[in-house]
């Protein structure tokens, strides 16, 4: 099992810095704490290698990370953390030349099993100033694999713009002034399939403060990456090799990955819903319990959401597609509205953001706006929530935009404004939370820390509320938990607006999506632990208040695992319940319980956290959500769509849950559990 991390010696970004070829081993000479291997042998899953790209001197050198340092953080935004803690001199601008990117995979990226596509894009954020990780299904992480690399690193800034191609060994930088300026897919379509790829758009280069980069047409679309790889003149990169990375247990892998994709076919949220609709399917559901952000976030239900639902966009459907192995294609593919043949269609996120919270009923309007910012290189969510709240300025007089709830006219132009930073589009570009301090009125921005929230309307699952306020990249539904799913957006296993008990649910299963985003996994596939037959029941029937409130109660069982080691959850879950597990087991030949697959989740959400502290974040400030969502300064919307959040008391038991202090800062003790208090 991968053991408590030792840090690599202080001088290795030094060595990185100065050009010398680099090699992390642990303080004390030889051998290793971790993984029962030597530092210099390399589990089943990693090539140990990492490009450094200084983009202001075009010097290419290979940075050299074991498995042994790699493991205990898996892979993914957990190695990427590490690294930005070491490379990242602390105070860092994020637009500077000083910001480092890290674009990397994980152990199970290009194994094989469902969905090993996926890979991660770590950075300082300049839309929130603290840590960025954005997560994509586009195949660029996999024939960088191929190419014999578990990451890049990016530093500096070109003198020009520029095109990274990435060739097995032969790596180099091309001039690409002849591409800035273009659209994020345009500039992908000569690339072909053979190849990883990567771009951003006009708002990456007008350093759109929540610019994503396009992989195919699957984006990193969070935390404003793409305006750092724009203030990088990096236009893209390409990537593509003809290497394969061994598994340790190939057999055991092959019937992993059979065993892994048939619960998938079988699982009714994976096999059912999230294959016959898509994420959209989750509209309807979301608007019957008061979860769908509308008219900015001010209500919980639209009236027009079943002509937005997946249900309607089924109908116009032209196509499925999907992440690479996995058989649950939730992805959709719809008429281009302005011809031209097909686009890809828009996901649950961009249809509760560009849809229901400025109350626009029209999928082909949506279709066509997901695409438009698709080809800008523009966050869907972070654009909708800006237009939401200049819509609710306008409303009250204080921002003449030409923007009105449920008139969609106007929308494209405003979008084309934000990437090109025109009139008052320049404003706009720098995000909602900007946009609403400007004119005095902070509480109506959706965010937190900076970063917009996504389809789910707090007041109305308390749990998944207290996950955004301590979410390290802000408002964020994966990095929270998702306890949404089992608040109302499925179905309501937990009484939706209880809060005592969730705080340690809550850090659990920051954990378990922490851990599986940094093996290269979806978390999608996380929910086919729940029991088949007791899901499709719950799924078709309204679940009776006592039983929900039973399940609710049972929860607060879980504060016993805050005082159990990680190492007593020494049991296994079958493959059809979790299974990273067994992939990582056969692949890395490194056990794996669930303790140590939850542990190494934990490390990686403090690490995280630690990083934020370290630049300066204030948890009491920050640990929070807007005046609207807790009616602070009466600031709250109708009781009829939710509650105001009791955020401020359920913080100390999501401290204590984390062993944290009552400041929101990790203790001493717990720091040195995960092995980083060396940090």
């Amino acid at each position: 099992m991968p053991a408590t991390p030792s840090s690599p010696p202080r001088d290795t970004a030094w060595a990185i810095r100065t050009g010398a070829s680099a090699s992390w081993r642990p303080p004390g000479g030889t051998g290793s704490a971790a993984c029962g291997r030597g530092w210099s042998a390399m589990a089943g899953g990693y090539t140990g290698r990492y490009l450094d790209v200084d983009l202001t001197t075009g010097d290419i050198r290979t940075l050299r990370m074991s498995s042994g340092e790699a493991l205990p953080y898996i892979g993914g935004k957990g190695v990427a953390a590490l690294l930005l803690h070491r490379l990242l001199p602390p105070g860092t601008q994020p637009l500077s030349p000083q910001n480092v990117v890290v674009i990397n995979t994980g152990p199970l990226t290009d194994t094989g099993t469902p969905g090993s596509s996926r890979f991660n894009l770590s950075t300082k954020s300049p839309l929130t100033g603290l840590i960025a990780s954005s997560n994509c299904g586009g195949r660029f992480g996999l024939h960088l694999k191929r190419a014999g690399y578990d990451g890049v690193v990016l530093r500096g800034r070109a003198p020009r713009p520029v095109w990274l191609e990435i060739d097995g060994e032969e790596v180099g930088l091309r001039d690409a002034s002849h591409l800035w300026g273009k659209g994020a897919l345009e500039v992908q379509e000569p690339v072909s399939r053979e190849e990883g790829k990567l771009a951003i758009g006009p708002a990456g280069e007008n350093l759109v403060r929540f610019a994503c980069v396009m992989s195919g047409d699957r984006s990193l679309a969070r935390c404003g990456v793409g305006a750092v790889l724009g203030s990088k003149n990096l236009k893209g990169a390409t990537a593509k090799g003809g290497k394969k990375v061994p598994a340790d247990d190939a057999r055991a892998l092959g019937e992993v990955k059979k065993a892994w994709a048939q619960a998938l076919r079988e699982h009714p949220v994976t096999g059912s819903m999230l294959r016959d609709y898509g994420t959209a399917v989750m509209v309807n559901r979301t608007n019957a319990s008061f979860l769908l952000p509308t008219h900015n976030f001010a209500r919980g239900s639209f009236d027009g959401a079943e002509d937005i639902s997946g249900e309607a966009l089924e109908e116009l459907v032209v196509g499925r597609d999907g992440c690479h192995a996995c058989p649950v294609r939730c992805g959709r593919v719809v008429a281009d509205p302005h011809g031209g043949g097909r686009i890809r269609g828009p996901e649950y996120e961009t249809l509760a953001l560009l849809g229901s919270n400025l109350e626009i009923a029209s999928l082909q309007r949506i279709f066509a706006w997901n695409h438009l910012c698709d080809e800008l290189g523009m966050d869907t969510i972070s654009a909708g929530a800006v237009l939401g709240t200049a819509m609710e300025m306008a409303e009250k007089g204080v921002l003449e935009c030409g923007l009105r709830f449920g008139e969609p006219d106007g929308v494209e132009r405003a979008l084309e404004d934000i990437a090109y930073r025109r009139s008052l589009g320049d404003t706009l570009a720098e995000g909602a939370r900007e946009l609403a301090a400007s004119r005095g009125m902070p509480e109506i921005a959706p965010h937190c820390k900076g970063l917009d929230l996504p389809g789910y309307h707090p007041r109305a699952a308390f749990g998944h509320a207290l996950g955004y306020a301590t979410a390290n990249r802000g408002g964020c539904h994966i990095n929270g938990g998702y306890l949404v799913f089992f608040e109302g957006s499925g179905n309501s296993f937990f009484a939706p607006y209880a809060w005592r008990g969730k705080a340690s649910v809550v850090a659990l299963m920051q954990n378990l999506m922490d851990a599986i985003s940094s093996c290269g996994g979806c978390i999608f596939h996380a929910f086919i632990i729940l029991p088949q037959a007791l899901t499709a029941r719950l799924m078709d029937t309204r679940i009776p208040m006592p039983v929900t409130r039973a399940l609710t109660f049972t929860i607060r069982s879980m504060r016993l695992l805050d005082y159990l080691p990680r190492r007593a959850l020494f049991f296994r879950l079958p493959v059809s319940s979790l299974p990273f597990l067994h992939a990582l087991e056969a692949t890395t030949g490194e056990r794996f319980s669930f303790g140590d697959f939850l542990a190494a989740g934990e490390r990686v959400f403090n690490l995280e956290r630690l990083f934020n502290l370290r630049e300066g974040m204030d948890p009491a400030t920050a640990d929070t959500l807007p005046g609207r969502m807790t009616g602070e300064a009466g600031a709250s919307v109708s009781a009829t769509d939710g509650r105001d959040v009791p955020i401020t008391a359920m913080m100390p038991a999501y401290y204590r849950a984390r062993g944290w202090d009552a400041r929101g800062r990790p203790q001493a003790r717990t720091l040195r559990r995960l092995g980083l208090d060396r940090l």
